[in-house]
């Protein structure tokens, strides 16, 4: 679902950023390009229903934290069922960042792209969620 989105990050402290940038935010060291994953989760939302001269209303808009760190304002088609938390995916299109909400098939495909990329196979994933399962029916004295 989600592409890779350009973002620049520093050789000096680790920070990364997105849209990339030539130097880094805290102190002057040249950013080193770099991809990121597009996933993150909803730190804040909003829908405009005035929005600022050239956007449609309403604008719905969202501020993202990206699993590999940066924090972007992305568009989106809508806020309905997004929350503070909200893992979403968040694609780059002509500059313009949008996110779309992660239903739980897609949940479910991110974590099992995941979990391959690891060099798990399907039974120790499911050994491994057996025992957490286990674990949490039998209460933390057990």
């Amino acid at each position: 679902m989600s592409e890779k989105i350009p973002a620049a990050r520093c050789p000096r402290c680790g920070r990364v950023v997105a849209p990339p940038t030539r130097f880094c935010p805290d102190h002057p060291v040249a950013l080193e390009p770099a991809s990121i994953d597009g996933y993150g989760e909803v730190v804040s939302f909003t829908t405009l229903h005035s929005p600022p001269e050239g956007f449609r209303s309403p604008l719905h808009i969202a501020l993202v934290a990206l699993d590999d760190g940066a924090r972007l304002f992305c568009h989106g088609a809508g806020t309905r069922g997004i929350r503070v938390g909200s893992r979403v995916a968040v694609e780059a299109v002509d500059a313009v960042y949008y996110f779309s909400h992660l239903g739980l098939v897609e949940r479910a495909r991110l974590f099992w792209r995941r979990a391959g990329a690891r060099g798990e196979t399907v039974t120790s994933i499911a050994k491994s969620a057996a025992k957490r399962l286990w674990r949490g029916g039998r209460g933390a004295g057990a």
